[in-house]
Parts: C-alpha cells; structure tokens; sequence
C-alpha cells in the first residue's frame, strides 16, 4: 500500500463507520477522491429550482454536483445515499470521500458538512440506546426519532 494510502487509511481509521472501513483496505484500480459540493436530485435536474431541494423520501435518485461543476452519480447499490433523503444535508455544502469508479460514479465512505471552512461529521443518533446510524429514520432498538447531529471533527 502506498504512503498515500497507509495515511488516508490511518486518518479514516478512527472516524470512519466500521462499513466504510473495508473499502479503504481494498487497493484495487479505483481511485479514492474527496469532493466539495452538493447532492442533487438526479429526476429534478431541468426543472425550475427543485433540483436542490425537491427530493422527497420516495426519489433516491441522487447526485453530487462539485463546486466546479462536474457532476457524479452513485451506483443504485450505494446504500450511504439516504442520507441524501434528509432535506438539511442536502442544503449544506459537503464534503465527500468516496472511491471513484468508471463512468464518474462515487460510492461514499463518509459524507462530512462544511461551515466555515470547518468539517463536521454528519449523522443520526439515538440518545436513549447510544446508537449511531448514518441514515435518518427510527432508532433500531427503541422506535424513536433517531436525531440529526453534526459535530466538529
């Protein structure tokens, strides 16, 4: 493994989720990238201001649109892209990691928020079971509102 990996992998290694790990060991031909920008509503491109903001939980058709402009996509499997369901992380600017694959397609590894030049780690958490996810929805254990937090890295 390369300098540049063996370090990428070391400073993944204590934040990451566990899932993301595997990925970071694969050396593979694929390259592993980190992307500002936004995710978008792939259906909603081309129709009036709804490309950023008019996804709803039933479109999980999402993009990520760099700050330069180039466009990505992720494989229909990528199972990190519910987060994209959840209204606040699509109005941040974010920052992603992500190993990219032909055809300009991204598959996450972590997806951080970015203010004022700052990283945050983005996720949901249940207070009551001390449980994290990544994805918004109900808690695993207890059925409650899992909630969404953001916290300096």
């Amino acid at each position: 493994m390369s300098s540049f990996l063996a370090s990428l992998f070391a400073a993944f290694l204590f934040s990451a989720p566990l899932s993301a790990l595997p990925i970071l060991a694969q050396a593979g031909d694929q390259s592993l990238v980190v992307v500002r920008g936004h995710a978008v509503c792939l259906d909603a491109l081309g129709h009036d201001d709804e490309s950023f903001l008019g996804c709803s939980e039933a479109n999980h058709n999402f993009g990520f649109e760099s700050k330069s402009g180039k466009l990505y996509k992720f494989p229909p499997t990528d199972p990190m892209t519910a987060i994209f369901t959840d209204n606040r992380v699509r109005q941040r600017e974010l920052q992603i990691s992500a190993r990219l694959h032909s055809g300009d397609q991204l598959e996450i590894i972590k997806v951080q928020s970015v203010k004022e030049g700052k990283l945050y780690d983005v996720f949901y958490f249940c207070e009551v079971c001390n449980i994290k996810a990544y994805v918004p929805g109900l808690c695993p254990c207890c059925r409650s509102e899992l909630e969404f937090r953001e916290t300096p890295q």
